[in-house]
């Protein structure tokens, strides 16, 4: 199985994350620089945030196609879970391949 990673990017910053959250790569060009150093932290916080969604999404998927019967409770117990607004955003990038039926 090939890696699993979640990216976002926005605002001249772009995040890669593992499942859970882990940080495996961070971009920032000229446009992140201008937002000053809160604003700077406040979008890297909430880009790891939506690349953390994406991964989760993309580890349950492959988790409940490989694991048959895989619930929810599982997953809360793996780490892999996530507000609703974020779930909906990351849904949106979930390939249709991936979805349970």
């Amino acid at each position: 199985m090939s890696e699993i990673t979640g990216s976002a990017a926005d605002r001249g910053i772009r995040v890669e994350v593992y499942p859970g959250g882990a940080l495996s790569s961070l971009t920032l060009d000229r446009r992140a620089m201008a937002l000053g150093s809160q604003g700077l932290s406040a979008a890297i916080l909430a880009a790891v945030g939506d690349a953390t969604a994406v991964a989760n999404q993309r580890t349950k998927a492959v988790l409940r196609e490989a694991l048959d019967g895989l619930g929810e409770d599982e997953l809360t117990m793996l780490g892999l879970t996530q507000d609703n607004a974020t779930t909906e955003r990351a849904e949106s990038t979930t390939p249709d391949s991936w979805r349970a039926s």
